[in-house]
């Protein structure tokens, strides 16, 4: 395994994509990533939920007229080894580092236009990956 970014404060602001993971409390007191851009929630991860972890939980990337990235997080596997990430844009792909947040989830960032990605396990046990959602700014 290469260097394993690992952030345990209680919020992480992604500069890149205005987006702020924090940290939460879901039902029976289990860890919740929360998801915000600006002041808005627009994802809840909950650790050891009834329906397992899921690897992937959400992937997003950059609105129309905005500077390129993409952005996925999810659950750590049981073992806490975070997942290789990878993004696509046709046939080019950038593997991403993955940073742990608050020991239960991961986070993985990077500049540039994509548009699926994947996750895998070290052990390539678990794959999940799809098309990344654009976002898309909130009309006021």
């Amino acid at each position: 395994m290469g260097d394993v970014l690992q952030q345990t404060t209680t919020e992480l602001y992604l500069r890149l994509s205005d987006c702020t993971m924090r940290v939460g409390k879901g039902s029976r007191g289990r860890p919740a990533l929360e998801v915000y851009t600006g002041y808005r929630l627009i994802d809840v991860a909950v650790a050891g939920a009834a329906l397992g972890p899921t690897l992937l939980r959400g992937a997003l990337r950059s609105g129309r007229g905005e500077p390129p990235w993409a952005l996925a997080w999810g659950v750590l596997p049981d073992d806490g080894v975070p997942p290789r990430v990878e993004f696509r844009r046709g046939r080019f792909a950038l593997q991403a580092p993955a940073t742990i947040f608050a020991e239960r989830f991961w986070v993985a960032t990077v500049p540039g236009t994509y548009r699926s990605m994947t996750v895998r396990t070290e052990d390539d046990a678990v794959g999940e990956g799809g098309r990344l959602t654009r976002m898309r700014t909130p009309r006021l």
